[in-house]
């Protein structure tokens, strides 16, 4: 009786520190402003944007907002662990001859993304094969 119950144990606390673990990259998104570095591989170039890209998605909401570099951005993200999806993204319509080329690498870039990692103050958006598009840097907020 004593080992099933020792069983049973050592099993839900698996279960439940395996939940845990992908939880804290998730939960680190929310509530940061991430300023992009890279997208498709390529150097931000800050000079051509107006002002700097980033994202910010707030925890209670689930909701994203942002700058893409010319336009501002806003929608929805969902996931868990590792797991992230954009979703119902819209932006406004300005046309900025300079950035539009890297803006709409960006907003590509969220639509594609399946996975994003965080590596100190850093995150990485992943697409569905484990590719990355996309760098930002953890800031303070305005």
């Amino acid at each position: 009786m004593h080992a099933i119950r020792l069983f049973c144990s050592a099993v839900f606390v698996t279960l439940v520190l395996g939940a845990c673990a992908g939880t804290p990259d998730f939960v680190r998104l929310a509530d940061t402003e991430w300023q992009l570095v890279e997208v498709g591989q390529q150097a931000v170039d800050r000079d051509a944007m107006r002002r700097d890209a980033y994202l910010l998605m707030h925890g209670d909401s689930q909701r994203v907002e942002g700058f893409a570099g010319c336009n501002r951005l806003n929608g929805a993200y969902s996931g868990g662990g590792e797991n992230l999806r954009f979703d119902s993204l819209a932006s406004t319509r300005r046309y900025c001859a300079n950035a539009m080329a890297q803006e709409e690498a960006l907003m590509h870039a969220l639509e594609r993304t399946t996975t994003a990692r965080v590596d100190d103050d850093m995150l990485t958006l992943f697409d569905r094969q484990g590719d990355p598009l996309a760098r930002f840097e953890a800031r303070p907020q305005r």
